[in-house]
């Protein structure tokens, strides 16, 4: 069996910038001065390492982020709404899913830097939160690289069994995700439908690139073989 960890911005879905606009109305109230996210990238990064940076840019001190980041969290997620016309599912990816969630040699589940409930908002507006069950998210930790363990624990609870090495599956759309996968030796696929060009995916040595997830074939040939 294997364990498919999905990313959601870039990967999956896009949210044409309901993110950024949300965060920066929430820093700029907080901090009562306008604070934008520009120049700051949010690609494979998890919310509370984006938020830090954002204020970090702005002139505010470590020990004012210290006592801003969690406030500024909590009123992110509190505030957080998405609406279908927000969200655009990429190409190819309900398909595929579908596809995933009937084979029963396949778990699905999410890793990302999203905060769970901004996930799941943005899942449900779209149409996919019941492809995944569970997942490890950037409220669980904001170094990426460990929520991988904190998938497979949970994956573990919910299917009775451990997954390790290449049984694990990371998809995702950004150098972060790739490296991500490399550091628990899980197998690694690029997808490059985010913000990160194809040849910049490529310097990272995913075990499999693609351009997109239209080609649901091409994924279960390319992906769960090279799994096995």
């Amino acid at each position: 069996m294997k364990l498919l960890l999905f990313d959601i911005d870039g990967t999956i879905l896009l949210t044409n910038g309901c993110g950024r606009r949300l965060i920066e109305a929430v820093l700029s109230d907080l901090c009562q001065r306008p604070i934008t996210t520009e120049g700051v990238s949010f690609s494979g990064r998890t919310d509370p390492l984006i938020v830090q940076e954002i204020l970090t840019v702005a002139g505010v001190s470590a020990n004012e982020i210290e006592d801003l980041l969690p406030r500024a969290l909590k009123a992110y997620a509190e505030r957080a709404a998405y609406h279908p016309s927000d969200l655009a599912v990429l190409p190819g990816v309900r398909v595929l899913l579908t596809r995933l969630a009937q084979n029963p040699d396949v778990q699905l589940g999410l890793l990302t830097g999203n905060l769970q409930h901004t996930a799941y908002l943005k899942l449900e507006g779209a149409g996919l939160a019941e492809f995944f069950p569970f997942g490890a998210f950037g409220s669980d930790h904001a170094d990426r690289t460990r929520l991988p363990a904190i998938a497979t624990a949970r994956a573990e609870k919910y299917c009775g069994r451990l997954f390790a090495g290449h049984e694990i599956i990371i998809v995702g759309d950004s150098i972060h995700d790739v490296q991500c996968g490399h550091s628990v030796g899980a197998l690694s696929v690029a997808v490059a439908t985010g913000f990160t060009p194809i040849d910049t995916l490529a310097d990272q040595n995913p075990d499999v690139l693609l351009k997109d997830l239209t080609d649901s074939d091409l994924f279960f040939r390319s992906v769960l073989k090279a799994a096995t």
